[in-house]
């Protein structure tokens, strides 16, 4: 009788074991699917901006990168352009702006956006929902790209107003 009884325990055991390895192996094989159909699009930049910022390859880079963001179909990928995107954007913090977007505005809204791509990569690193963090960071990129309008449109000369003459 006790042999019977171990035989049913051992059983029981050996078929609980198998039933958990199958789980865990379906889980890790799902990919997460992203869709990026829910994440805003980016904002114009108009002609004037455009014709300064296309010698600065720094930017030119920082864009090709940008669009493989709504390129991208799993988590996967997504790590892939993240990690490319943090590399363009540490060489843009480092080039050489235009003499016309060289302002603390610019720069600023620019620390806010690299913020925000930050936080986009812990999500995905720790398997979060990426979308709200990308939609956040995909509106400072935007804040970012429109600064560049606000400042070709700006004509004010705060020199001019400063002096005390």
């Amino acid at each position: 009788m006790r042999i019977i009884r171990f035989y049913i325990v051992l059983i029981a055991l050996l078929s609980a074991c198998k039933g958990g390895s199958d789980n865990q192996q379906v889980s890790d094989s799902n990919e997460e699917e992203i869709d990026v159909q829910q994440l805003p699009q980016r904002s114009s930049i108009n002609a004037r901006a455009s014709e300064i910022l296309k010698d600065w390859t720094a930017f030119q880079e920082m864009e090709t990168s940008f669009d493989a963001l709504y390129r991208v179909a799993n988590n996967e990928d997504l790590i892939l352009v993240v990690e490319d995107m943090i590399l363009k954007q540490n060489e843009l913090e480092s080039s050489e702006y235009p003499e016309e977007f060289d302002t603390p505005q610019v720069k600023s809204r620019q620390k806010v956006f690299k913020t925000f791509l930050l936080k986009l990569k812990a999500a995905v690193e720790y398997r979060n929902d990426v979308i709200p963090p990308a939609q956040e960071m995909i509106e400072a990129y935007n804040a970012f790209r429109e600064q560049f309008n606000v400042t070709v449109n700006n004509t004010l000369d705060l020199k001019e107003i400063l002096d005390d003459n």
